[in-house]
């Protein structure tokens, strides 16, 4: 068998290079292209080295761990001891997905009895073909779908801390949902200044009449339905809004009785606010059902921790 130590050096340049870049971007660190580079140069040279004298600095333990230290301090330098430790450690953390997710991926195809007598496989003379063929294949999909899962996981990461459950309450009906707080809904009422929260169709089952769920999909403004009935019309109101093309329309909403809003530990209770009904569907994954204005947490009254 013939080993071309020139494509096994190259392949773990290019494998070292993804790495280190995964790991920046598992960290969203900023890393210069330069510093990558001889990152991965300094890390793919242990392959030069093992057929040196020195190999045992790249073999032993304590020589690995100092090797991927030096490789930590190229790429990324040195700022506190905590940072630093935070890059080592999420870069062993790639290094474990990566390659155990290759582990996974030989040991899960693996068939003896269709390569043990395949000379095709055989003349590419550059070691294990098997690895090298899932190496090449299966790297670059395992790089790709690991970034996948990190910028889901940091979506969801978000999603969460500007979540919140919502309850409101008008006329002995409640209605709970689930609410994404938008920084960006900047939504009053001209006359009363009253915040306005957006609320799905879908949330309200059937706690708010079946009228008023038709006026709101007609969106035809000042026309009150006469089966509202009566104590829901001095709770109604039209409120303006500039739509994308720069014209003014209007949204149906409510005035509620109660919205109490849980977030971060904290129960917030507000009565000045309006809620605004939408047929659309507010979140795609279903997520939230609604979308509150941060003027509501920020001038609600704190009643109790949340439970």
């Amino acid at each position: 068998m013939v080993l071309y130590l020139d494509a096994v050096w190259l392949l773990n340049l290019l494998i070292d290079a993804c790495l280190l870049k995964l790991t920046a971007l598992m960290l969203k660190r900023r890393v210069y292209r330069m510093r990558l580079l001889f990152g991965a140069l300094m890390a793919s040279s242990v392959v030069l080295i093992l057929f040196t004298p020195f190999a045992i600095l790249v073999t032993h333990p304590l020589g690995k761990f100092l090797f991927s230290v030096l490789i930590i301090f190229i790429t990324f330098g040195y700022g506190r001891l905590s940072v630093f430790l935070q890059n080592l450690a999420a870069f062993y953390f790639s290094a474990f997905a990566i390659g155990g997710g290759l582990f996974a991926l030989h040991y899960f195809f693996q068939n003896g009895t269709v390569y043990a007598d395949s000379r095709f496989f055989n003349t590419m003379n550059f070691g294990d073909p098997i690895s090298w063929i899932f190496v090449v294949l299966g790297f670059p999909a395992l790089w790709l779908f690991s970034k996948k899962r990190m910028e889901q996981t940091a979506v969801r990461k978000w999603a969460d801390s500007t979540g919140a459950e919502i309850t409101v309450m008008i006329f002995n009906q409640t209605i709970r949902s689930r609410a994404l707080i938008d920084s960006g809904n900047k939504l009053y009422d001209p006359l009363t200044r009253l915040p306005v929260m957006f609320l799905s169709r879908e949330a309200c089952g059937d706690k708010v009449p079946a009228a008023l769920i038709q006026m709101a999909e007609m969106n035809d403004p000042f026309q009150v339905s006469p089966d509202l009935p009566g104590e829901w019309e001095s709770r109604i109101t039209w409120v303006p809004y500039s739509s994308v093309d720069g014209t003014t329309r209007y949204i149906i909403a409510f005035r509620p009785d109660q919205v109490l809003i849980t977030h971060e530990g904290r129960t917030v209770e507000c009565r000045r606010t309006l809620i605004a009904l939408t047929a659309q569907k507010l979140s795609a994954s279903g997520d939230f059902s609604s979308i509150l204005h941060p003027d509501m947490l920020l001038n609600g009254k704190t009643i109790e921790p949340a439970s």
